[in-house]
């Protein structure tokens, strides 16, 4: 068919050829122009000519049999005869693509595996190299060292395909690509013979179904005979133009495959390990995970919480934030500002109608007695210039990471033991996911998770990610990424990987315990929380002058700050001044108790302000220093297609 077109074509060049020519001796007159005109047309068409002759010989498969025997144990020993014509140009062998996985709307719905017997060239044994593509596997026969001999060259494959053999309701299904849709070159002869193993007959009433199709890949030809006999059945094909191919489905009723469940176990295994090993690991770590935090992640006996009136003695309001859940730093800083100045290491002064903020002189022994260690950090971050001690503001980022680092500490040896080390099983187990998710197939470039990944991963190195985006963020997206590539990748590995994932966030969260005195100060700043948000007349009325009422303020006020009750903390001051009535007016008590810096944002607005402009620097700074065609699978109820069934793939000449 496609050689009778080109031949067509020859002919048709070949005579407008010849009407060119004559049309030019008859002409009555030459001159150069013209004469140079009729030879650059002669020479075009003569080159038309000879590369369409070229075309008269190009490659083809003469002759492709194929055996494909029933194993009793449930696979397919599959035998392949291509007699393989080259065109003349020097190649070095052929190639085979066999798919291994197939896909429906992007997801995995079957794989395979193939173990490769033998590949010989005219009954000798050929060397050659594997590859895997996107849903297969590619062997590449023959040596780069070395060309095959011209004309017709005779391979033959002889390999074993795992799980192709499917069963429902006691009937066994072979939906298989013999001769696949994706050979570059046609094929003048084709047949398949399909028999079971040790020469036992296929008998008439074992077949239920048995449906041929031809063609390119979802079509359903009918370029085929089918003879049929007690021993084997013969399908032969007529001439398949390149992307053509022949499929069967054979539906059989027959006690000649009975695999064990050793025989399936191992068919699951060798097709896709992941259903086999992951469970099993789920399993363990599922296991592991109620042991080991029932044993060593439960939190100890709770008390009740009660309203707590008494200022913590051994806790800053820094580390009151912290222990409160607060993980964003200046929030926790803003905390230790208002102690400081509540403290009077920070005095407020009035400039020209507006308060300016600068650092009071107290000596070395007064801050290491009447601060804790974080408190004492962030008064040295602060600046000593006059009215500006927010100046330093690279310095005041730096230390502000210190300070959150020793509170990360102290909380972890005081308040909560986080029982990291019971993570190394997932640790280890994360491997073995990352090799099931990334190792089954060569993905598409342009793969929007894969991209997604990468983009992150890359970017994780790179400081200045850190200005914009969260470090939850970045994290969810990098999950997102991974279950994507699982995803992609099939549905039973994004099974698998989306519970590892849950019980590893889940685990993590719970293996860590509070220690017992970790837990009375959680609920001993919880029920001054309570206090603040619930006192009622009964319970403030314990100050006998002015002066306990400011102290008592001045305490309390930045741990208000630092447990996110603020507003009601002022509340409960102006209701404690009018319920004592104290012959003094309300300013005065305002003023010393700097109600000022806490109802006006300026004060905490500027902190912010410096502290994000150091970290905008220090950021910019590093980061400027650092830039010098498959077949388908399973049982199939309905009606087939060209192309739809397991094996199958194609080839070429290389």
């Amino acid at each position: 068919m496609l050689w009778k077109r080109r031949k067509k074509f020859q002919k048709l060049n070949f005579n407008l050829f010849k009407w060119i020519f004559r049309r030019g001796i008859v002409m009555k007159s030459f001159n150069k122009q013209k004469l140079n005109s009729i030879f650059s047309i002669i020479f075009v068409f003569f080159t038309l000519f000879f590369l369409n002759t070229k075309s008269l010989i190009a490659e083809k498969i003469t002759d492709y049999n194929v055996t494909v025997q029933i194993n009793k144990n449930g696979t397919l020993t599959v035998n392949e005869v291509i007699n393989y014509e080259f065109d003349g140009a020097a190649k070095h062998g052929i190639y085979r693509d066999i798919p291994l996985r197939s896909k429906k709307n992007g997801v995995d719905i079957h794989k395979s595996y193939i173990k490769m017997n033998s590949i010989k060239r005219n009954g000798i044994s050929e060397e050659y190299s594997t590859k895997l593509f996107d849903e297969g596997i590619r062997y590449r026969v023959g040596s780069a060292d070395r060309f095959v001999e011209n004309g017709v060259n005779k391979y033959e494959f002889n390999y074993v395909i795992y799980n192709a053999v499917f069963e429902k309701d006691g009937i066994y299904q072979v939906y298989y690509n013999a001769i696949g849709q994706f050979w570059n070159v046609p094929v003048e002869r084709a047949s398949v013979i399909i028999r079971f193993s040790d020469g036992q007959e296929i008998k008439k009433n074992e077949i239920k179904k048995l449906e041929v199709y031809t063609g390119s890949y979802g079509e359903k030809g009918e370029n085929y005979d089918i003879l049929e006999n007690d021993v084997e059945i013969h399908i032969a094909t007529k001439e398949l133009e390149p992307k053509n191919g022949l499929t069967f489905m054979l539906n059989l009723k027959t006690d000649k495959i009975s695999p064990t469940l050793a025989d399936k176990l191992r068919i699951v295994y060798l097709s896709n390990p992941a259903t086999i090993i992951l469970p099993f690991l789920l399993l363990f770590l599922t296991i592991y995970s109620i042991v080991t935090w029932n044993f060593f992640g439960r939190d100890p006996q709770g008390k009740s919480v009660i309203p707590e009136f008494n200022l913590p003695k051994d806790i800053s309001p820094m580390f009151a934030a912290y222990i409160n859940g607060e993980r964003d730093t200046v929030e926790i800083l803003n905390a230790g500002i208002f102690t400081l100045l509540t403290k009077g290491f920070i005095v407020a002064n009035r400039v020209n109608g507006e308060i300016k903020y600068n650092k009071g002189f107290k000596t070395v022994y007064t801050q290491e007695t009447e601060l804790a260690e974080e408190e004492r950090m962030l008064l040295d971050a602060l600046s000593s210039e006059k009215n500006n001690i927010f100046g330093g503001e690279k310095r005041i980022y730096n230390k502000a990471n210190s300070i959150i680092e020793i509170l990360k500490d102290k909380y972890n040896k005081i308040i909560y033991k986080n029982n990291g080390s019971f993570l190394v099983p997932f640790y280890c187990a994360a491997p073995v996911f990352i090799i099931f998710i990334f190792s089954q197939t060569n993905f598409e470039i342009f793969n929007p998770f894969i991209i997604l990944y990468i983009l992150i991963t890359l970017g994780s190195f790179f400081h200045r990610i850190w200005i914009t985006v969260s470090k939850k963020l970045l994290t969810g997206l990098i999950i997102i990424a991974i279950l994507g590539v699982s995803f992609y990748q099939g549905i039973e590995i994004f099974v698998f990987v989306t519970y590892f994932v849950i019980l590893f966030i889940t685990y993590s969260k719970l293996i860590g315990k509070y220690t017992n005195e970790g837990l009375r100060k959680k609920e001993y700043l919880k029920g001054m929380k309570m206090y603040i948000k619930t006192a009622e007349e009964n319970q403030i009325r314990k100050f006998d002058n002015v002066k306990e009422l400011i102290e008592y303020f001045n305490g309390i006020l930045p741990f208000a700050v630092a447990l996110g009750v603020k507003n009601e903390a002022i509340k409960l001051m102006k209701k404690t001044i009018k319920l004592y009535n104290f012959d003094i007016n309300e300013s005065y008590i305002n003023s010393h108790t700097h109600m000022y810096a806490y109802s006006n944002h300026s004060f905490t607005n500027a902190f912010s302000r410096s502290y994000s402009s150091g970290k905008s620097k220090i950021m910019s700074e590093k980061f400027s220093s650092s830039k010098s065609g498959s077949g388908g699978g399973g049982f199939f109820s309905g009606g087939g297609f060209s192309g739809g069934g397991s094996g199958g793939g194609g080839g070429g000449s290389w």
